[in-house]
This record gives structure tokens, C-alpha cells and sequence, in this order.
């Protein structure tokens, strides 16, 4: 069931943490990834799990409680409430697994969670790539041997000019445009420079700031993405 909420200012935390009997270690600190998206990646155990700003409870600790009873953490985007209280609702692991993807949104008040599967397919598309925009068409990336979450790609981008957004690419789950997705955080960001990415959300392109011949390395799982211009 997806539960949502109306944005929120979001505010300022200086740090998250995943705490209880599900988590490993039974505390793990969550990676902010853009204002008001923190992210953890790794694996969980079958129990409870709570959101909280310090690893250790405190006067001043607040946690993220889910609005529903018995809220799954893997979900579609379930609504929280923060409160000061160690014994509120807590999300629930039904299943262990080593390869959990959960983002906690600071603005909208959501929780996000999932169990990841490797793609079959990883595509590079898009007007700098020599078959453009086509699908069909896109320049497929070859996975790793050992880890199937991770992808590589070695090949020229350059700006095409006489085609919509002639410099922007970016990576498809299959040779066509829907529906599964890789994008930037930001509109028209040099892979040279920002090694995140997320899964799916608004159609958000790399620009290059350079021709040339490109390596690049997209870890499915942890969401990241390293590019080198090799000439």
C-alpha cells in the first residue's frame, strides 16, 4: 500500500542511523545522498528496525515511526511521523537478505525499502551516444562475472548536434525508455564529477563536458556510478 504525506520543509539532521534487532551489529549508519534522501544498503535480519538520529538512545534522540501497525519495510513509500519515543511502532524484516535498499526521505516524511535484484540488461542511451535517442538501438554494458550488480562500458560519447539534447545520455534497464531507469540526482550533471545515481523518479540526464572515448562502472546496488575519460 502506498501511504503519502504532504512535503514538509525538511530539516537539518546531521546524522541517521538504523537501529534494533534487524539491523547488523544492531545499529548501521545511513549515507545522506542528497538533501533530504539518506540511503542504506546492506543487509538486514528477520526482526524490527527503527530510524533514529543517534546509534545510542538518549534525551535528544527522535525516531521515525511508521504511521501504519505492522509497516513492512519494503514498500513503495510509507509515510513516518517523528517522535521522542524509544518504544513507537518500529518497521518490520520478514525476510533476511544481504542486498536491502532503503531511503529515508526527510521532507516527505516516507520510507522507501526493497529487496534488489541484479537486471538482466544494462543500456547506454541518449544524444551523445552514437545511435541517439533510438531504441533498439542503445549500446548495451557488459556485467560483472563476480558481482551481477555491477556494469561496465568503454565507447565514445559526443555531442550530436541536429538531435534533441545532443550531449545527454543515460542508462536503461532494457533497449527502450520504460520502465526501468538510471538517472542523476540533477539535471545535466558531469559523470566526471558526481559519482551517485538513483533508480527510477524524474527523467533527470548526464551531460558531458567533454568529447571523448569513456569508461564507465554503474554498481546497481549502492547506487553509484564511476566514469573516466580515457582519451
Amino acid at each position: 500500500m502506498l501511504l503519502g504525506c504532504l512535503t514538509l520543509p525538511a530539516q537539518e539532521y546531521k546524522e541517521l542511523w538504523l537501529v534494533g534487532t534487524a539491523v547488523p551489529g544492531g545499529a548501521q549508519r545511513l549515507q545522506k545522498v542528497s538533501d533530504g534522501d539518506w540511503k542504506y544498503a546492506g543487509s538486514l535480519q528477520v526482526g524490527e528496525l527503527r530510524v533514529a538520529t543517534t546509534r545510542k538512545a538518549g534525551k535528544l534522540t527522535q525516531y521515525f515511526a511508521p504511521v501504519l501497525p505492522d509497516a513492512d519495510v519494503v514498500n513503495r513509500g510509507l509515510a513516518w511521523k517523528q517522535t521522542a519515543d524509544a518504544a513507537s511502532p518500529a518497521w518490520q524484516v520478514v525476510v533476511a537478505d544481504g542486498h536491502y535498499r532503503l531511503h529515508v526521505y526527510t521532507s516527505q516524511q516516507q520510507l522507501r525499502g526493497e529487496i534488489v535484484q541484479p537486471w538482466g540488461e544494462l543500456f547506454v542511451g541518449g544524444g551523445a551516444t552514437a545511435s541517439g535517442w533510438k531504441e533498439g538501438k542503445m549500446q548495451l554494458m557488459q556485467r560483472d562475472i563476480d558481482n551481477p550488480y555491477l556494469w561496465t562500458w568503454e565507447g565514445e560519447l559526443k555531442r550530436h548536434e541536429g538531435i534533441e539534447e545532443p550531449a545527454s545520455f543515460k542508462f536503461q534497464g532494457q533497449d527502450r525508455w520504460y520502465p526501468k531507469a538510471l538517472h542523476p540526482y540533477a539535471q545535466d550533471t558531469d559523470i566526471l564529477k558526481d559519482t551517485r545515481l538513483r533508480t527510477g523518479g524524474p527523467d533527470t540526464k548526464w551531460t558531458l563536458s567533454a568529447d571523448g572515448i569513456y569508461r564507465i562502472t554503474i554498481d546497481q546496488f549502492n547506487e553509484t556510478v564511476k566514469a573516466e575519460l580515457v582519451k
